[in-house]
């Protein structure tokens, strides 16, 4: 049977809620505040009906005390008291009560309300119980996944290592295809792995990620010669085509740089050998617009909208037989939601994809 505590400076008071509750409840009628912390060292209860207007300490100051302490500061707590102003209702509101009831009040009515805010509380702690669960599930969920991904690492590093001794010993196996098939298959696991460990870190970081006023054309350059450089080794020009002056906006850089780089590296595994793949930045009604545009062999449309999709069925081998994950895309539209940002794609079939990265511009003396 759950425990309410009735504090009220009257007796008269205490006698009607008690009378209307002790068929449902074990109640306990307390003539001032002090008389109630005093028993709560003892007994907690699972609700207080307190008085607003008592001498000594008044229902106000009890309620600061009760919202101070860890012991009770949870106990929901009604006001039953004669003051039906707006102002008293608010304050008392803000200190944390659930509820005001009115003197005169009704005893099947202060019965039917009690009941309620026990149910409700019951199914809120039931709520915070269940979090807690699933808090602890997550936790053990990252523990299990940071081992796997560390033995598997282990196991996938051995295989990728017995390949280089075998390549050495043979002096290559272009015409072993079965080795050919597993070499190819332990990158694509490597890959797989470390999209999993991206998303599961992402999705732990999402409310925690910070954002600092960046330009967007600085963030962009430093991956230039890196991008070259690999557009390089398939014989693709890359072009960089942005202001001179800065576009600043609200980025987490690493993060950021992530997104763009795997968005530039997608338009080199999809674009053949001797083609072009262009970065543009501009701004347009208050949004930053960052483009990249390459000549490669295009999306077909009903791909289009499964792009970002998680573990998407669009992914597709490039083409130069570069493995796909599925996974890539998706990271990088959850990337760019953290900076408030949308994404779009334009293609067409062997002609070529641009996606569009919009941003919210940040003034540089913000």
């Amino acid at each position: 049977m759950k425990t309410i505590f009735i504090v009220d400076d009257k007796d008269t008071n205490l006698l009607l809620a008690k009378t209307a509750l002790e068929g449902s409840f074990k109640t306990f009628a307390l003539p001032s505040a002090e008389r109630m912390f005093k028993l709560a060292e003892k007994i907690t209860p699972d609700l207080i009906l307190l008085d607003i207007d008592m001498p000594e300490m008044d229902g106000f100051e009890a309620m600061s005390i009760l919202k101070k302490d860890e012991k009770l500061k949870s106990i929901p707590v009604i006001f039953l008291t004669g003051k039906n102003d707006a102002t008293s209702e608010i304050n008392g509101f803000e200190l944390g009560a659930l509820d005001f009831i009115n003197k005169p009040f009704s005893a099947p009515v202060l019965l039917k309300r009690v009941e309620t805010h026990i149910e409700m509380d019951k199914l809120i702690k039931a709520i915070y119980q269940k979090n807690e669960e699933l808090l602890k599930i997550d936790e053990s969920k990252n523990n299990i996944l940071a081992m796997i991904s560390h033995d598997m690492r282990n196991y996938i590093g051995n295989i990728q290592q017995a390949i280089d001794l075998i390549y050495i010993k043979h002096n290559g196996f272009d015409e072993n295809k079965y080795i050919k098939i597993i070499e190819n298959a332990a990158a694509k696991a490597i890959a797989l792995l470390k999209d999993i460990l991206s998303i599961n870190k992402l999705e732990a970081e999402s409310d925690t990620t910070t954002l600092t006023l960046f330009d967007i054309n600085k963030l962009i350059a430093e991956s230039n010669e890196n991008l070259k450089l690999i557009a390089k080794q398939k014989s693709i020009k890359m072009i960089f085509d942005f202001p001179e002056e800065p576009l600043f906006c609200m980025l987490n850089p690493e993060k950021f740089h992530r997104a763009f780089d795997n968005l530039c590296i997608n338009a080199i595994k999809f674009t053949n050998a001797n083609g072009t793949i262009t970065v543009r930045t501009r701004v347009e009604n208050d949004l930053v617009h960052i483009h990249i545009i390459d000549t490669g062999i295009g999306i077909e449309k009903d791909m289009i909208d499964r792009l970002f999709e998680k573990y998407t069925k669009a992914g597709r081998t490039g083409t130069a037989g570069e493995a796909s994950t599925g996974l890539g895309l998706y990271i990088v539209k959850q990337i760019i939601g953290l900076h408030n940002g949308t994404i779009e794609v334009k293609s067409v079939v062997g002609e070529g994809s641009e996606f569009i990265i919009k941003l919210p511009v940040a003034k540089n003396n913000e």
